[in-house]
């Protein structure tokens, strides 16, 4: 898909990882985009549930209750 590209979304579930640490997370609301080859997470989504973000350099670290969730490196994004 490119940029401002629509895509159908084919249903909408949950989802579970593991991170760095091995706590495992919950997402909900997650859509399923055939279409997009990118597996994307809102970080607006992400905020209405609480979860907090912060940067440093090209690290984005995103953390809920003082714990790390994830820490994508958005300069491969």
């Amino acid at each position: 898909m490119k940029n401002s590209a629509t895509g159908k979304v084919n249903g909408e579930g949950t989802i579970q990882f593991r991170s760095h640490d091995g706590c495992i997370t919950t997402l909900q609301g997650v859509r399923q985009v055939p279409e997009s080859r990118y597996n994307l997470i809102s970080l607006g989504a992400l905020q209405g549930e609480e979860f907090c973000f912060s940067s440093k350099s090209d690290l984005i670290e995103v953390s809920k209750e003082a714990h790390v969730i994830f820490k994508p490196n958005v300069s491969t994004m």
